[in-house]
């Protein structure tokens, strides 16, 4: 399970910086959809390839298909990201990307439901076709995202002709501007160390589900469940939270997060495993959320591509080597001081940002929370 987590982070240390560069030359919605649409032809292939071996697919092909998917995420997400405020008025920017975590988080508990409530009794009955129906069905919700993607404008970077160099040198250009903004350079630091801390949690996690829960697929199905269900209540609310203080609400975000975490590692009852999950979706769009927010409103348009492809290949870069020592870090240690480790990490993470002054007192742009009188405004546009 390391060595798969590992997969399907490397893409981001290979291509992210890449994808950033493309996010900010050409049409973002192209790009979206370009990594729908091959997304969905590779889990249709392996799927495919799944059936004709009886469901019992090589270690190899458990490699190859996360770092697939993972490489065409790279692509996506700086696009999307970076597409986002060309579609709605920046007062309105928190608004919409609450209900852009909100539908997604939605997604994601409509695919477990099915999981736990319809796909988890043929898992019993049919290991193959569980497998096979599974990737088919991510296949088709691919194509889903696509047809909703090619609805959408054209969202042309907003650059001229003048500004167009070799990639390496647009990459490098990301580089320097991050470098001359303290508050992205601390942030990248934070985030790092934070997904260091959180990379062995799905090794950990599938662990403790197989020595405490009895591990069944539908009882992981159910944590992951009540995650997304709390990820999809809190992106309800936090549309409606003024964050004046979007880098102190992120690391207030790392620090009760990591405490839940730590407090994982001490539960050992069902119910109270499934809550601790639920808690910390709630917590996660509180300080996520605003963060974004302020990266669309303060970075301009030309370098949005680029400053989320280098955040992301720095801060995901990290999490390969959390995923492949954490199967080290359960033999040595065990599972209780595993969580005790990675509820840390996030702490010191959080405490980090808290004592840097400057990054502390970074402020949310005012437009974003003068939304009331744009509202009809905007629903008219």
């Amino acid at each position: 399970v390391g060595y798969v987590g590992a997969m399907e982070m490397l893409p981001y240390l290979l291509v992210g910086p890449y994808a950033g560069v493309i996010a900010d030359r050409i049409d973002r919605k192209r790009i979206m959809l370009l990594s729908d649409v091959c997304s969905a032809i590779a889990l249709l292939v392996f799927s495919i390839f799944v059936f004709l071996l009886d469901g019992k697919p090589p270690v190899w092909s458990l490699l190859a298909i996360p770092f697939v998917l993972s490489t065409m995420r790279c692509f996506f997400m700086p696009a999307k990201s970076a597409a986002i405020p060309n579609l709605v008025p920046q007062e309105l920017l928190m608004k919409a990307n609450a209900l852009s975590s909100a539908t997604f988080n939605v997604m994601f508990l409509v695919g477990l439901g099915l999981a736990a409530g319809v796909i988890g009794q043929l898992f019993d009955v049919a290991p193959r076709m569980f497998f096979v129906l599974i990737l088919a069905l991510n296949a088709v919700s691919f194509l889903g995202s696509a047809a909703f993607i090619a609805k959408l404008p054209q969202i042309v970077p907003d650059r001229s002709k003048a500004d167009e160099q070799h990639p390496w040198e647009d990459f490098k250009s990301g580089l320097r501007f991050i470098r001359d903004r303290h508050d992205l350079k601390v942030l990248t630091v934070l985030l790092a160390a934070f997904r260091l801390g959180v990379a062995p949690f799905f090794v950990v996690y599938i662990a403790a589900n197989k020595e405490w829960f009895g591990g069944r697929p539908q009882t992981l199905t159910w944590f992951e469940f009540a995650f997304f269900a709390g990820m999809v209540l809190g992106s309800v609310f936090v549309g409606k939270f003024k964050a004046r203080r979007p880098t102190v609400a992120f690391s207030a975000m790392l620090a009760t997060v990591g405490v839940m975490v730590g407090l994982m590692g001490f539960c050992q009852n069902f119910v109270g495993f499934v809550l601790l999950n639920f808690i910390t979706g709630i917590l996660i769009p509180f300080g996520d959320v605003p963060i974004i927010t302020y990266l669309q409103v303060s970075v301009e348009d030309a370098f949005r591509g680029r400053v989320n492809a280098v955040r992301e290949m720095i801060a995901t870069g990290v999490m390969p080597i959390g995923m492949v020592l954490a199967g080290t870090m359960l033999h040595k240690l065990g599972l209780v001081p595993s969580f005790m480790v990675m509820a840390a990490v996030m702490l010191v993470a959080a405490l980090s940002g808290m004592l840097d002054k400057r990054y502390r007192r970074v402020e949310m742009p005012e437009e974003v929370h003068e939304n009331t009188s744009a509202m009809s405004a905007g629903a008219a546009a």
